[in-house]
């Protein structure tokens, strides 16, 4: 029962129930009226008119007995008693008109004037009376009889004259009372009808005033939510089902707000954009796992044993942690996913539908030479992070980067999953961050990422390899620069290299020794160097110009 009564439909069935008792209200005082109104019309159609009507007929009757001739002989009284007998009736009848009149009469002022008829009445009947007593001395000739009789007939019509006149008035006023009753039933009407309307319109205010306010409340709050503000709630000020949907809605604002902080502490684990992936409609898809081409990319820190062999466990971490923060921002920055930490290293990739397919090679290059940008002001930073002001350990990062087919997917056992990438690609951009070392480069990029980058990288090639696990030799370039970003001696310098490429590649030892040495300062020109000195001391019995790198 108190879930029924809170309820909006009652509400407005309340409503409903208030403006049918006023129209109720209004129906019966405009019925009572009308009833009034009925009722006069009633005494005056079935009583005063009939009893005017005769009261007119014993006056004519009279005039007519004034003017009458008395036959001669015995049958004369006989003649005029059945005359007078027919203006006794017409008296009789006027009196119960009276009666019927003053029975139907609703005003005391109706009845009081009727009232006054009853003793002219009686005096008409009583004349009347007098006069038929004259009878026998007026047929005996009785002048004395006649003058009497002629003077009670003048009395008569005097009374009826006087009846008719008061009926008169009784007819006038009750019309003037009949008019008044109908105009204040119209009134009547109009003044109920109108409060109705009132008390109609103001209940359905103070209702929809009721409906309204909390629907408003509840759409800012639904506009705000859809604006990412999840730190306020909505007031319940009813007891109905808009208060049940309000609690709901704070409800559902709470679980966001809970749902929002597991994601950002998620976050800080897993790509908030692989998060979303995970929980939404893409989360099938990123469950099963498919093949797309992606580009993958490694950074290391370059002698990262040494350094932690010379600090302490809590100023590694710390210096660690600020490590992958910065190197870490600039991958995100580049829209790339951060797929793990290992150890020192860094794993991230691109792939759609989390970038485009044609950017992904691109942003990867741009993240690297971030990392190569950051790497210089976070070594300013490193004398706070250690609290050492000499014998600072030197940091230095590799990067390989590589693009191909891939498996992406959530991978893992039933309780613990990873949202990863896997292939050869993968494991081909490993070991390309582990090629710098060999060539004394920083950043290394396979042909694939340098296909799709296309015109908004420079790179050189540095060398044709075969390496473990790969039976096709493939192309290795070193990343320079963005576009336009590279110095002139710079492009001289990959310049001389590419022809001592060419000579080396064409196997022209003598002659790509000189072209090497004249790339003064580049440390794969010096690797290559030391490289042809093995070479010349134990030539090669065929040479296609294709190195082996056994180590991984």
């Amino acid at each position: 029962m108190a879930v029924l009564l809170r309820s909006i439909s009652v509400k407005i069935f309340g409503v409903a129930v208030v403006l049918l008792i006023v129209m109720a209200m209004a129906a019966v005082w405009s019925g009572r009226l009308t009833e009034q109104v009925h009722l006069q019309l009633r005494t005056f159609n079935h009583a005063l008119f009939p009893m005017a009507i005769t009261i007119a007929e014993v006056e004519s009757a009279m005039t007519a007995e004034l003017g009458a001739p008395y036959p001669a002989g015995p049958g004369c009284a006989k003649v005029v008693r059945r005359r007078l007998a027919t203006s006794d009736e017409l008296i009789a009848q006027a009196r119960t008109y009276r009666s019927k009149a003053a029975r139907m009469a609703v005003l005391e002022r109706n009845k009081l004037e009727l009232a006054r008829l009853e003793p002219m009445l009686d005096e008409l009947a009583a004349s009347h009376k007098l006069l038929g007593d004259l009878t026998e001395r007026v047929c005996r000739g009785e002048e004395t009889a006649r003058a009497e009789a002629r003077l009670r007939i003048a009395d008569i019509q005097r009374v009826t004259g006087a009846v008719s006149h008061e009926i008169e008035g009784f007819v006038a006023a009750g019309a003037l009372i009949v008019g008044d009753n109908q105009k204040r039933a119209m009134q009547a009407n109009f003044l109920l009808i109108g409060a109705a309307g009132l008390v109609g319109l103001m209940l359905a205010w103070a209702v929809a005033r009721g409906l309204t306010r909390p629907i408003s409340r509840l759409h800012a709050g639904a506009h705000a939510v859809r604006q990412g503000q999840l730190d306020a709630e909505i007031p319940v000020t009813t007891a109905d089902e808009i208060g049940d949907v309000t609690r709901a809605f704070n409800e559902m604002i709470v679980g966001l707000r809970e749902k929002e902080r597991i994601t950002a502490t998620f976050g800080q684990y897993v790509d908030p954009r692989v998060v979303a992936g995970l929980v939404g409609a893409e989360a099938d898809r990123s469950t099963i796992g498919e093949k797309q081409v992606a580009t993958v990319f490694f950074s290391d820190i370059a002698g990262f044993t040494p350094l932690s062999e010379r600090l302490a466990p809590a100023t590694l971490v710390r210096l660690i942690n600020a490590y992958f923060s910065a190197m870490s921002a600039c991958i995100r920055d580049r829209q790339g996913i951060i797929d793990k930490y290992i150890g020192d290293a860094i794993m991230a990739f691109w792939v759609p539908p989390f970038v485009e397919a044609d950017a992904q090679a691109e942003l990867a290059c741009r993240a690297a030479l971030d990392q190569l940008a950051a790497l210089d002001r976070f070594r300013a930073d490193i004398p706070d992070l250690v609290g050492m002001r000499r014998d600072l350990p030197a940091i230095d990062i590799r990067i390989g980067i590589a693009t191909g087919e891939v498996v992406v997917g959530s991978v893992g056992s039933d309780h613990a999953r990873s949202f990863t990438t896997m292939g050869d690609t993968v494991n081909f951009g490993s070991r390309l961050e582990g090629v710098n070392k060999v060539y004394g480069t920083r950043i290394l990029i396979d042909a694939a990422t340098r296909d799709l980058a296309g015109d908004a990288i420079v790179t050189r090639e540095i060398d044709v390899v075969r390496v473990v696990g790969r039976e096709q030799p493939v192309a290795i370039y070193e990343l320079a620069a963005m576009a336009g970003d590279l110095p002139a001696d710079r492009l001289a310098l990959h310049t001389a290299y590419a022809e001592a490429i060419r000579l080396y590649r064409a196997g022209d030892w003598a002659g790509a020794r000189v072209a090497f040495a004249a790339c003064v300062d580049d440390a794969p020109a010096l690797k290559m160097l030391a490289r042809l000195d093995r070479i010349e001391a134990a030539p090669p019995a065929s040479w296609d110009g294709v190195w082996r790198l056994d180590s991984k």
